[in-house]
């Protein structure tokens, strides 16, 4: 059987539909808020490093917000991610080794739809094939229908 491509894209798709099904089947336990939360950020990390590749440029391998939103022209996914930067800043890597919970199901409530129009909106900036360079000199066709 022959292996999907998979791009950021799609994993950020994954991301936020692990999120929401967590939160709907595990909200009683503020530990799986915590990882709802870490699925959201990336998520938001995701979608926006997928468009920077798209761009044809290249993304600081880092998952604070202010480092890969400075290589991102999308000025409305640029707008909605900081919005919630504040949060998802702080779920980016404690979350999966800190040792106090961070997220609030209210904070995760608030980022979910923002999570939501950034997948959205990052859908429809690909109407069609685009093939992308890498730094490395690779390049990568992107399906417009991911």
């Amino acid at each position: 059987m022959k292996k999907r491509q998979v791009t950021l894209l799609d994993r950020a798709r994954a991301d936020l539909g692990t999120a929401k099904i967590m939160l709907e089947r595990l909200e009683s336990d503020e530990i799986y808020v915590d990882i709802v939360a870490y699925h959201c950020q990336q998520c938001a990390e995701k979608v926006a490093k997928y468009l920077i590749l798209l761009q044809g440029d290249t993304y600081a391998n880092d998952h604070r917000s202010e480092e890969y939103l400075s290589d991102l022209k999308h000025e409305r996914i640029k707008a909605l991610i900081e919005q919630i930067a504040v949060k998802i800043d702080s779920w980016a890597t404690t979350i999966r080794y800190g040792k106090t919970i961070l997220a609030s199901r209210k904070s995760v409530e608030e980022v979910l739809p923002v999570c939501e129009e950034l997948l959205l909106i990052a859908s429809q900036a690909v109407p069609c094939d685009v093939e992308i360079s890498a730094a490395n000199g690779t390049s990568k066709l992107i399906r417009g229908d991911n």
